[in-house]
């Protein structure tokens, strides 16, 4: 078992291309998530549309939650001839033509929008599946966890350049070319195919779709106490991802601009989360994920406590950059650490179906349970939504804390 006492020394990656490729590749992941997060909140609070209307927009992240429903068929099915990239392609079209299906669209022509952001959504949780697939095959047991820093930076970069850098110019360029940008930059995937190959475990397709299918999920579910394992996964990073949901409209209530934000927030909040991702691939290479895993899942509250502080203070930029930071150091570490604690959780043989239903349940707290999150912010006030936020933290810790007493923390390797 990985106690985090003694944690494996592992040698530097002798490989560079693995870890541009996790990169990449998590920086068109990221791009369309803080559309849908960041983009879409600013732009239908500045259209008129009411907090409880905005806070609905998060049922748009349902395919993350629901991926592995189709995951086995991106296993089974090769429509180009290689599972991996042509899947990608395919997203990835569908990811820019949603994008710019939006720049035409108005604010208060609401069902419109929700249905191209569930496009965006069914898009981008596709991309996702394969992405995250093709990382586990492509990455060797010991540049996991590296690799699963260096695509969460990508990820962050995508993420800032569309919820930082977009979101600050969409007063002098206007929310039509804002999304417009925003679809060109995910033709940034594409690009990435040129130099990556398809991994050699992907080559051969299963036999059938039942194989896809029945295999992973048998192989899955023999494991000791899985119910146990999926439990901690759901409730990890639930109070990050229940008040994140609605942050944007947050910092906006208390007296912030979309310039302040996209400037300040997403700049010190960028430079801030890659410094916690760096520290989390250091601090697991030397400690091991469990501990990683402590360190991260407390400092969760301290999340919601420097959130918490902006409410209570005037609206300065120096207390939002130094508060932002904070925050944004602790999360972007613990993204890093669970990614790769994912990542260490599936067979790499069923990685697409495996990791599909690891990731669709950490996603869920962002879609189904932060649905409410706009009424409960109006309802309660930001104060009580925020220590809601601190008191959702602690089952996840107490699970992770039974899944080590059982010894089920323990890493897969390749060959399991």
């Amino acid at each position: 078992m990985d106690s985090g006492k003694h944690p494996a020394k592992l040698s530097p990656p002798r490989r560079l291309r693995p870890f541009v490729t996790s990169f990449l590749m998590g920086f068109t992941s990221g791009a369309p998530l803080a559309v849908v997060i960041t983009l879409l909140q600013a732009w239908l609070k500045d259209g008129g549309v009411s907090l409880s209307m905005i806070g609905l927009l998060t049922m748009t992240g349902l395919p993350y939650s629901l991926k592995f429903l189709w995951a086995p068929w991106l296993d089974y099915l090769a429509p180009f001839g290689r599972r991996r990239q042509s899947w990608l392609i395919l997203s990835q079209i569908a990811l820019f033509a949603s994008l710019w299906a939006l720049s035409w669209a108005n604010p208060l022509d609401f069902p419109r929008v929700l249905t191209l952001a569930l496009l965006v959504s069914l898009a981008s949780a596709t991309q996702d599946t394969v992405v995250d697939a093709y990382r586990r095959e492509d990455l060797s047991d010991a540049e996991i966890s590296l690799g699963s820093a260096v695509y969460i930076w990508g990820y962050r970069l995508g993420m800032t350049a569309i919820s930082g850098g977009l979101l600050a110019l969409a007063d002098p360029l206007g929310w039509a070319r804002v999304f417009q940008v925003a679809a060109f930059l995910i033709l940034l995937g594409p690009l990435t195919l040129l130099f990556s190959p398809e991994p050699a475990v992907s080559l051969g397709r299963p036999k059938g779709l039942g194989e896809s299918v029945i295999q992973p999920l048998a192989e899955f579910f023999s494991r000791p106490n899985p119910f146990l394992l999926l439990g901690f996964v759901f409730f990890y990073r639930f109070g990050e991802q229940f008040i994140s949901s609605i942050n944007t409209a947050f910092f906006l209530s208390v007296g912030y601009t979309k310039l302040e934000i996209g400037l300040v927030v997403k700049a010190f909040g960028l430079a801030s989360t890659l410094g916690g991702v760096s520290l989390a691939g250091y601090l697991t290479r030397r400690w091991g994920l469990i501990r990683c895993l402590w360190l991260f899942g407390w400092l969760q509250l301290f999340n919601c406590a420097c959130l918490l502080a902006l409410w209570l203070l005037p609206p300065q930029l120096n207390y939002l950059a130094l508060l932002i930071s904070l925050d944004h150091l602790s999360v972007g570490g613990g993204s890093a650490v669970f990614v790769a604690f994912l990542t260490s959780q599936t067979n790499v043989a069923h990685s697409a179906t495996q990791y599909a239903l690891l990731s669709s349940l950490m996603a869920l707290p962002r879609t189904l349970l932060s649905t409410p999150s706009g009424w409960l912010a109006e309802s309660l006030g930001w104060p009580f939504f925020y220590c809601l936020g601190a008191a959702l933290t602690l089952p996840g810790l107490a699970l992770l804390k039974r899944l080590i007493a059982k010894g089920l923390a323990r890493p897969l390797t390749s060959e399991a």
